[in-house]
C-alpha cells in the first residue's frame, strides 16, 4: 500500500490513466503501446470479470490484450471524454463506453469459438491503484460481461 507522502496530484493520475487508454486504443501495433506496458507495475495484478484468479504480470496482462485486439481488433474505448472519471489518494476509477467487433476468434474454456462480426457496446470500468513511479499496482475491470457476450452471439 502507498503512503500518504507518496500520494500523487489527482491531475497527474488523469493524465497517466488517459494516455493508458489512448494506448489502449492505438492497439498493440502502434508505437504507442509502449506506454501500455509501461503504464503497469512489472508484477501487477489485473482482476477481469468472469476469472476466478486475477492475471498476474505485465507480460501476461500484455499477452492477454494483444489477444483480445486478435478478437476484437476495432475496439475502442470512448475515454475522451471519460463518462466518470475519480482520482483520490493513488487511486482512479473511470467509466467509459467500451465497442468492439468480433471479427477473430475468442478462446475461451478450452474452446475456440469463430468470429462472429457482431458488435458489442457496454460500459467498462477500471479502478486501479498506482505508485509513486507512474505504475498501475492493481487493476480491477468491471463490464457486463454476460451482455457483452449476449450481443455478439456466443450466448
Amino acid at each position: 500500500m502507498v503512503d500518504d507522502k507518496t500520494r500523487m496530484k489527482p491531475e497527474d493520475l488523469a493524465v497517466l490513466m488517459q494516455t493508458l487508454d489512448d494506448a489502449w486504443n492505438a492497439g498493440p501495433n502502434s508505437n504507442l503501446w509502449d506506454t501500455f506496458r509501461k503504464r503497469h507495475k512489472e508484477d501487477v495484478a489485473v482482476y477481469w470479470p468472469g476469472q476466478p484468479e486475477p492475471t498476474r504480470g505485465r507480460h501476461n496482462h500484455d499477452m492477454e490484450a494483444v489477444e483480445f485486439f486478435k478478437t476484437f481488433p476495432d475496439n475502442h474505448l470512448i475515454n475522451r471524454p471519460y463518462k466518470i472519471f475519480l482520482a483520490a489518494g493513488n487511486h482512479t476509477c473511470s467509466v467509459a463506453d467500451f465497442t468492439g467487433t468480433m471479427k477473430g476468434p475468442m478462446k475461451m474454456g478450452g474452446k475456440t469459438i469463430p468470429p462472429t462480426n457482431r458488435s458489442f457496446k457496454v460500459e467498462f470500468c477500471t479502478v486501479a491503484t498506482w505508485n509513486d513511479h507512474g505504475e498501475i499496482i492493481e487493476e480491477r475491470l468491471f463490464y457486463d460481461l454476460v451482455g457483452l457476450m449476449n450481443q455478439i452471439g456466443i450466448v
